[in-house]
């Protein structure tokens, strides 16, 4: 094993609740690069979200699994649209803190059964699901790196040149690695 420090894809544990801590680290790294005006720009090329949207958008995905009961399950669909997490970099900072530190108190078994409910066609009403939460852990943090990517890409029109494996599936990182020569 080498001794150069590990690349952002790089996860030294299969343990989603980690993987998802590191993913949300990776963007709470990205924010410290930011200014204000950044965060919150619908101008930049090809993209009709600000970084904080995306941001926003993770943290609502991340929160509803976090905040599940047994009397309601999980739900992903109902967000919190338009709030200041999406426009005020530093609330946007502080929230994902916030939500960083209550995903690593998590101490529940990942094989623990939740429900999700989800639209699954925009005529029907939400449909039930049975998950595991270490599945769902998987999810938020899969997610989490797919919007990593288009944040990745909104940085770099602004200029950053961030860590090209940031945002990179772990699987697609795997898979570009192995047929390396």
């Amino acid at each position: 094993m080498s001794d150069a420090p590990p690349r952002a894809s790089e996860f030294r544990t299969v343990d989603p609740c980690a993987a998802l801590s590191n993913s949300l680290t990776q963007v709470g790294e990205v924010l410290k690069l930011l200014e204000a005006d950044q965060y919150q720009s619908t101008d930049l090329a090809a993209f009709d979200s600000s970084i904080g949207a995306h941001v926003r958008h993770c943290l609502d995905h991340v929160q509803s699994l976090l905040d599940r009961c047994p009397e309601r399950g999980v739900t992903y669909d109902r967000r919190r649209r338009g709030t200041a997490v999406e426009t005020d970099l530093q609330v946007g900072r502080e929230e994902l803190a916030r939500i960083a530190r209550q995903g690593d108190a998590l101490e529940e078994p990942l094989d623990a059964e939740i429900s999700i409910y989800a639209i699954v066609t925009p005529d029907r009403p939400e449909q039930p699901f049975t998950s595991t939460l270490g599945r769902e852990l998987l999810y938020v943090f899969l997610h989490t790196v797919h919007h990593l990517a288009i944040i990745r890409a909104q940085a770099r029109s602004l200029g950053f040149e961030l860590d090209p494996e940031l945002g990179r599936a772990p699987a697609t990182v795997a898979a570009d690695r192995a047929s390396r020569p």
